[in-house]
């Protein structure tokens, strides 16, 4: 019996080490590799405090203003993507590490 549940608790680790890995990514990219500081507001949402985008950026078109509006937009939408990715991941990871200690506590009740 030990030796079946060390396969699931093993199939259970790897599955956690694995988000981790992959939050840790999302973690990276926002943090490391972001052109701005990332903050946070009283509801938890993100702020990419970074230079926005210029309508210089894109030279003398006639809705460059609007353009660059956008682009902010989407930088915006694109940081609020990852942080929820990376929260999610992390609660399953928990989550992960919560079933597997039940399994353990119920293992030794029961042994």
């Amino acid at each position: 019996m030990m030796a079946d549940l060390e396969i699931h608790l093993s199939a259970l680790d790897k599955c956690r080490t694995a988000i981790h890995k992959a939050a840790g990514q999302y973690e990276e990219t926002l943090y490391d590799r972001n052109p701005g500081k990332l903050t946070y507001d009283d509801r938890g949402e993100p702020h990419n405090n970074r230079t926005p985008v210029a309508a210089t950026a894109f030279g003398h078109l006639e809705d460059s203003g609007t353009l660059a509006t956008a682009a902010n937009g989407v930088w915006s939408a694109v940081i609020g993507e990852m942080d929820q990715a990376r929260r999610k991941l992390g609660g399953v990871e928990r989550g992960l590490s919560n079933v597997e200690e039940n399994i353990r506590k119920a293992h030794r009740a029961t042994s």
